[in-house]
């Protein structure tokens, strides 16, 4: 299909008249589909499995009912350059949903992605009892703080950088192996002629969302620091980051502040002795994401370095291939389920 106005070439898309690429490296192994092609795939948009930030998704197959994907069809077809950008975003990085395909067509933006069968964090947190020892949960957060470190290195053009904008459990997904996939970029934004962007129409997940996005408008990467440094919260704490009136946010900083009841906010199950020296410096670190100053927060690159420091002397100085023993791990409690 011969795309009029975006079209991929030799690694890149180009948007017009080429005055703006986004980058997707190597893109031989990325689908161009076809309108039909997205029907059949979708079974004519049989099964619906949710919605995100600018769009439907539904589960779909490739060539057998075994080959599962995720198919994103755009609310709205003037979304193209948001479209380029979620695109763009998805085709690099292990810890990103992988992009396999793309259909422009007269009236359609779709993107076709795997499909991650194992949920998302906020299930596997809060919605079953399965047990979910610390280096599992380090794992995961070094994973999506490594996806998020690698969106705030791109340039989508030559004079902006990328942010989330909408980080939280919810869009964190988890593979059969336990890797955390990161997804739903159709609220990412680029912050147009450097690092900050003001706006006046905020989208977010209210609960995550840095208070001064919320509350002013400004948005930059080091948003994205403070929702995960929610999400971080969540993780060793095992609860959600509001329940009725009561923030878990608000709570931690008190104790914090007053430097005791931080050992209770721990979940019970990791607040072992052998544990408890790398959860106050995971609670510390978090701190730091969730600080009020947005320009004293960490970035990214900072967060993942001493996640993977915290994890190493977790497991005694051994190098991280959480990957591999989480998933055994995990597998015992929780079988094939």
């Amino acid at each position: 299909m011969e795309l009029m106005e975006n079209r991929l070439i030799a690694g890149h898309l180009v948007h017009g008249n080429d005055k703006v690429k986004w980058t997707l490296g190597d893109n031989n192994h990325i689908k161009n589909f076809t309108e039909d092609d997205i029907e059949r795939i979708t079974r004519n948009y049989r099964f619906p499995v949710g919605k995100g930030g600018f769009g439907e998704v539904y589960r779909g197959f490739l060539d057998d009912e075994h080959d599962l994907v995720a198919v994103k069809r755009y609310i709205r077809g003037d979304l193209r350059e948001e479209f380029l950008e979620e695109a763009s975003i998805h085709s690099n990085h292990k810890n990103v949903v992988r992009l396999i395909g793309y259909c422009i067509g007269e009236s359609d933006l779709t993107m076709v992605n795997e499909y991650i069968s194992k949920g998302n964090l906020d299930d596997t947190l809060h919605r079953n009892n399965v047990s979910i020892p610390l280096d599992i949960r380090l794992g995961i957060a070094i994973a999506c703080a490594e996806a998020l470190s690698y969106i705030h290195s791109m340039h989508l053009s030559s004079d902006s950088l990328v942010c989330h904008g909408d980080i939280k459990p919810a869009n964190i997904l988890l593979d059969y192996n336990l890797t955390a996939k990161v997804l739903d970029f159709g609220l990412s934004r680029l912050l147009s002629g450097g690092i900050t962007r003001y706006t006046s129409n905020v989208k977010g997940s209210i609960d995550y969302m840095d208070p001064i996005y919320l509350q002013e408008g400004r948005l930059t990467p080091r948003s994205d620091v403070y929702s995960f440094g929610a999400v971080l919260l969540e993780l060793i704490a095992r609860r959600r980051v509001k329940e009725g009136n009561v923030s878990l946010i608000g709570t931690f900083c008190k104790a914090c502040a007053e430097g005791k009841g931080l050992r209770e906010l721990f979940d019970a199950e990791i607040a072992n002795e052998s544990n408890v020296k790398i959860l106050g410096e995971t609670a510390r670190l978090a701190a730091e994401c969730l600080r009020l100053d947005i320009d004293k927060r960490p970035r990214m690159d900072y967060v993942v370095k001493h996640l993977r420091m915290f994890w190493k002397d977790l497991q005694g100085g051994q190098d991280i291939g959480w990957h591999k023993k989480s998933f055994g791990i995990f597998k015992r409690h929780v079988g094939d389920k």
